[in-house]
């Protein structure tokens, strides 16, 4: 409930710094304890869960653009936490394995994995769900021109 000496406007304000420094403090946490980003454990994450994946896949499972996905794995093979592997069906094909190391920091990674608010907005009830995303909707557009539909692709860890 707002406070009679503070307006409603700057209860949501501070309630939007309450998210945004848990999923920062979140994130830093991540990467102090991994030593990779938190992008870059989720999808070190989906990877274990799910071998053998598609480049594809993983885009598809975090909303990230297939070229953010590319870059994703990239750091992560050269960090050699992952490998790719070549599709015996399909030699076109690329699948994803994570490595030992990769499986060791995926095993010791803080929960939740894919990043506290991708965690709370699966958890909560779908009629709460749509009607928060159609309160967003019209908070973008009440932001204007200045929004960057392309955003929306952007892992969280990866916004500065």
């Amino acid at each position: 409930m707002p406070r009679p000496d503070h307006p409603l406007d700057v209860e949501v304000l501070q309630q939007f710094r309450l998210i945004f420094q848990s999923v920062r403090k979140h994130f830093q946490s991540v990467e102090k304890q991994c030593g990779i980003s938190g992008s870059q454990l989720w999808a070190l994450a989906r990877i274990a869960q799910q071998p053998g994946q598609r480049v594809t896949e993983l885009a598809r499972a975090m909303a990230i653009h297939q070229s953010t996905a590319s870059n994703l794995i990239e750091d992560l093979v050269r960090q050699g936490l992952i490998r790719r592997e070549r599709s015996q069906q399909d030699q076109r094909a690329v699948l994803l394995h994570p490595t030992e190391q990769g499986l060791a920091i995926y095993q010791r990674a803080p929960q939740p994995l894919r990043g506290l608010l991708p965690d709370a907005l699966e958890k909560l009830d779908p009629a709460v769900l749509h009607a928060l995303h159609a309160q967003l909707e019209t908070l973008i557009r009440a932001m204007g021109q200045d929004v960057d539909p392309k955003a929306k692709h952007t892992p969280l860890s990866d916004i500065h």
